[in-house]
């Protein structure tokens, strides 16, 4: 086995001030008076009208049974248009459901394989 050995030293440093390519300090004071404020990140502007608008009704949550699959479907609803916001199992998942329903043979119902 080799013997242990001290770790190389650091390489030197130079102690010279290092020069930036343009000065930037004084680019950013010439451009911007110090005086300056800042703009408020945020503004949020509240009319009359709004605080005195009638509250929302709260969407319509339900459970029903589709027709096609005969599976459980939980849908939310816009009560002011009627439309459905969210749904699941989603339309595609019951599309696909009822696909397969019709495609399989019904049950205890034997398939002949040939090759």
């Amino acid at each position: 086995m080799d013997p242990i050995r001290a770790a190389a030293p650091t390489p030197p440093v130079s102690t010279s001030p290092v020069t930036p390519i343009r000065p930037v300090a004084e680019l950013v004071r010439s451009e911007a008076p110090a005086s300056r404020a800042l703009d408020p990140a945020v503004s949020v502007e509240v009319k009359p009208e709004a605080a005195e608008a009638k509250p929302r009704e709260p969407e319509r949550r339900a459970y029903t049974r589709d027709a096609d699959t005969q599976s459980l479907v939980f849908r939310v609803t816009d009560p002011q248009t009627g439309d459905v916001v969210m749904q699941i199992p989603d339309e595609v998942i019951l599309k696909a459901r009822a696909y397969a329903r019709e495609a399989a043979p019904p049950p205890g119902e034997r398939v002949a394989k040939t090759a």
